[in-house]
């Protein structure tokens, strides 16, 4: 029976022609007496056991008789993972078909009828595999793990549950052996073991590694993924050590955000230029801090948006330069869109607002309302744009209107004298009208706890704004504007 020749083949099986007898056994299926026969063969070849001994002191060259003997192990080991690659192959090969016939009659089967259907050769893996795990041999393990990372059977590797494997990923890595790949293995094996603090730190690791192999976008999945793990850890531990490297994972990943921003707008606006590619590359190859992306990439390249995103980042508060940097951004914005229409100008531009709007307004530090206000009136009166445009702007950002009436009545009273140079002196008034008109038509833009007090406000705002108007000069423009307040007086009487 197979068994006994196993038996007895295991007896000499140092002087065995191994793959002769392992090609025998395929024949016949008989994939247990494979992995036994060559494991009990490797044990025979080197019953001191130095091949273990060379490996586990690092491959010293100058023992060649262990060097002999991890040698003749390994020839072994091949001898099953020959034969476990065999039974991938057919696992995932064409189903056999009748050739073609060449005479009629009843079709020829030429194909060899000891090929194993893709279940059978799938489910003796399985089972060469199972049984592989229960060896005691460790450098058995070692010469397995090598060949399912070579085989591409990575997600079987990581269904092994062995300790011997979490050794072997760290043994590799300390050798710099395919480092990314090991550790990318091996956040993977503590994953799926349930050891998310483990998997955090080395997903953390891999992000900051200086490696070409990693791309920017890569990084950002890392630090996503060690979050996501940090969090699996802290929920089970509750260790304030967890929670730290947690808040330092968050804040990491807000810079990474903003150097793939930058990344991506030199991409953008540079392309063209062939020195930008090594930039490209070098924001690829590691992650840097704040100064570095500030200095050698944000400033260089006069990428406003990037350095704003970066001071706030930062925490650094310097109301000149957060002023300067949203004048650069809407004189761009400006200048890009010049050769489209009014109507179209005026969308992109709030585009633009409200998308960074929304990102900063919650911290007016580095959203300077009133200085933006201003600008973009004025740039209103140049241009002939729309009176309510900047209204509509930032109520769409979020800005609350009794913070926004509060800014227009301040710049109202201010008397800046840029109004007359733009001939337009009263285009405040119009653009506190229009903000004004739609709080009349929908009350409901101010919370009813304020709407009292806000509507009060209003009321006495205008009573001012009427006597500074009836005090002009009179033309019909004027008193148009004059019966405008007068009717949204009355209808904000009836608000009360």
């Amino acid at each position: 029976t197979l068994r006994e020749s196993l038996r007895l083949y295991q007896q000499i099986s140092q002087h065995t022609d191994l793959s002769l007898v392992c090609s025998q056994y395929r024949h016949v299926r008989f994939y247990e007496g494979v992995l036994e026969l060559c494991l009990t063969a490797a044990d025979k070849k080197d019953p001191q056991r130095l091949g273990p001994h060379f490996y586990k002191n690092g491959e010293p060259e100058d023992d060649k008789v262990g060097q002999q003997a991890f040698q003749e192990r390994l020839l072994c080991y091949k001898c099953i993972t020959d034969t476990m690659q065999e039974l991938v192959n057919q696992s995932k090969a064409a189903p056999q078909s009748p050739s073609v016939p060449k005479q009629p009659g009843p079709p020829v089967m030429t194909s060899d009828p000891n090929m194993l259907s893709n279940e059978e050769a799938t489910a003796h893996f399985e089972q060469m595999l199972g049984l592989a795990q229960r060896s005691q041999d460790e450098l058995f393990h070692i010469a397995l793990y090598n060949w399912l990372i070579q085989a591409d059977l990575t997600d079987k590797l990581l269904e092994v549950n062995s300790p011997h494997l979490e050794e072997h990923l760290m043994h590799m890595i300390k050798q710099d052996q395919s480092k990314v790949h090991n550790m990318d293995l091996l956040w993977r094996y503590y994953e799926k073991n349930r050891n998310f603090g483990k998997a955090s730190h080395v997903l953390a690791r891999l992000a900051d590694m200086h490696s070409t192999e990693i791309s920017l976008k890569q990084r950002l999945e890392y630090i996503a993924q060690a979050i996501l793990s940090a969090k699996s850890a802290s929920c089970i531990s509750a260790q304030a050590a967890d929670g730290e490297f947690l808040h330092e994972l968050e804040e990491k990943m807000e810079l990474v955000r903003i150097q793939v921003q930058i990344q991506e707008t030199l991409m953008r606006q540079y392309s063209h230029h062939p020195s930008v590619k090594t930039v490209i590359s070098q924001l690829d190859s590691e992650l840097m801090d704040i100064t570095k992306l500030y200095g050698e990439f944000a400033d260089l390249y006069k990428l406003s948006e990037c350095k704003l995103a970066l001071i706030h980042c930062a925490g650094h508060s310097d109301p000149i330069l957060v002023q300067s940097l949203w004048l650069e951004i809407m004189e761009k914005e400006l200048a890009d869109s010049v050769a489209m229409s009014p109507a179209d100008r005026m969308g992109s531009l709030s585009l633009k607002l409200i998308s960074l709007g929304r990102m900063y307004a919650g911290t007016p530090r580095y959203f300077p309302l009133e200085f933006l206000v201003k600008f973009l009136e004025q740039e209103v009166c140049r241009l002939n744009w729309d009176v309510g445009f900047v209204t509509s702007t930032m109520l769409e950002i979020g800005v609350q209107l009794p913070r926004l009436l509060e800014v227009y009545d301040q710049l109202f009273k201010t008397r800046d004298p840029c109004w007359q140079r733009l001939k337009k002196p009263l285009h405040l008034v119009e653009c506190i009208h229009v903000l004004l008109s739609g709080y009349v038509d929908d009350p409901s833009k101010v919370p009813t706890y304020d709407r009292r007090r806000f509507t009060n406000v209003c009321l006495d705002n205008i009573c001012g704004y009427l006597v500074e108007l009836q005090s002009l000069s009179p033309n019909s423009a004027l008193q148009h504007i004059i019966s405008n307040f007068k009717a949204l007086q009355a209808k904000l009487e009836k608000l009360h």
